[in-house]
């Protein structure tokens, strides 16, 4: 199931209107059939950042080895959500300073992370931005009066950068609704709960995220979504170990799940597996995602060139969860025109993603001999140093 994780940055530990909206937001997403959970900022003691360089020099923080500092908790939590939503207070005309004190710190890095020439833009989504890159989310900024049009606006800058699609903000001035004490005390004011303008607001928030889980507004090239964006040996070392970690998936895979009992569907929605796609003669298959389709027609080409009749060469793309405004026609549509001439099947589930390990953007090659011989190679950027290997090991198989 599909998560939202929502986050409230108020200082408040009560009659916080921003917290309360926010549960009103992931009620809604609730409603749309995906896990919530609730997140205090204010719980997580983060050390602020001490300017050491550490993260632009390709080293960890030192902050992280301290007892005291829970970043790597909070960042373990937000790595599980699919999408956000945010909610804070306004202090002072923009957000409180938990907000900058938390994104001021670099996430847990791996070494892959760290391992980069030299530190600019385009490195910060990998070095703090892996819990967020390519995923969705929105914004609920409650204010007494003034201000939530420039606290919506002041962490924009930082989600662009790490490749965050904020995809709906709601800001909304409620002075009778305020929690501060010396608003309370006043005749005029009103309980939070009674906002029924502000909760239909914070819904619409909190429905839309649900709704566009799986949609990102950035274009995110191979090997820069969740994983490392290494120079020279580290990329290879990176493609060495998916390799590794494919082949050893299927090796259990063979023990448990077999490749040929694995499920596709064809254009026509037909589901299939690919035993039976074997059975006849030797299938070769390109797989897949959308950051990958303009490497796979290419792959197919020199593959089906190879090969010519002894073996069928087919697509296999790697969808997942789509937004609700694309349809599965239209990705037909795309595919056909981004791989025309080819046989094209589609995992809609994106459950190859974890049965070959494969990062955001990088293809693989699955040869079936027979209904149970299989094996899987990954392909790197190259498209030209581990063809050859793949191409030796087909014309064992199907020659």
């Amino acid at each position: 199931m599909k998560k939202i994780i929502g986050l409230a940055g108020s200082m408040k530990k009560h009659h916080s209107s921003s917290e309360y909206l926010l549960s009103v937001a992931l009620e809604a997403a609730a409603e749309q059939g995906v896990q919530t959970e609730l997140l205090r900022l204010n719980d997580y003691n983060i050390l602020p950042c001490d300017g050491c360089g550490n993260c632009m020099n390709g080293k960890h923080c030192h902050l992280l080895k301290d007892p005291e500092d829970q970043l790597t908790e909070l960042y373990d939590k937000l790595k599980e959500a699919d999408g956000f939503v945010f909610a804070s207070p306004v202090y002072a005309l923009s957000l409180p300073a938990v907000w900058k004190n938390w994104i001021d710190r670099c996430e847990p890095c791996s070494d892959e992370d760290l391992d980069f020439e030299y530190y600019n833009y385009d490195r910060v989504a990998g070095v703090k931005g892996k819990a967020f890159k390519g995923k969705v989310a929105g914004q609920i900024v409650v204010a007494a009066g003034p201000g939530h049009e420039w606290a919506l606006a002041s962490l924009m800058p930082c989600f662009t950068a790490i490749k965050l699609s904020m995809i709906s903000s709601a800001g909304i001035s409620l002075i009778e609704y305020d929690g501060q004490p010396g608003i309370r005390k006043r005749s005029w004011s009103k309980p939070i709960e009674e906002a029924e303008e502000a909760k239909m607001m914070a819904r619409a928030v909190g429905m839309r995220v649900a709704s566009s889980l799986g949609f990102s507004y950035f274009d995110l090239p191979a090997g820069q979504a969740g994983v490392g964006q290494g120079q020279g040996s580290g990329t290879q070392d990176s493609i060495e170990r998916s390799q590794d970690s494919m082949e050893q998936s299927q090796e259990r895979g063979m023990q448990s799940n077999p490749w040929s009992a694995f499920t596709v569907q064809d254009v026509r929605d037909e589901e299939v597996t690919l035993g039976e796609l074997a059975s006849i003669q030797p299938r070769i298959f390109v797989i897949g995602d959308q950051q990958a389709s303009l490497r796979c027609g290419p792959l197919l080409e020199r593959l089906k060139q190879q090969f010519g009749g002894s073996a069928d060469c087919a697509l296999i793309a790697r969808v997942g969860q789509l937004p609700h405004f694309i349809t599965h026609e239209f990705v037909k549509e795309k595919t056909g025109q981004t791989v025309p001439g080819f046989t094209l099947y589609y995992d809609w589930e994106d459950k190859l993603a974890s049965r070959c390990t494969l990062a955001p953007g990088q293809p693989a090659i699955l040869v079936g001999r027979s209904p149970g011989e299989w094996r899987l190679f990954a392909v790197d950027e190259a498209d030209g140093r581990d063809i050859d290997r793949v191409v030796d090991y087909l014309e064992e198989a199907v020659v």
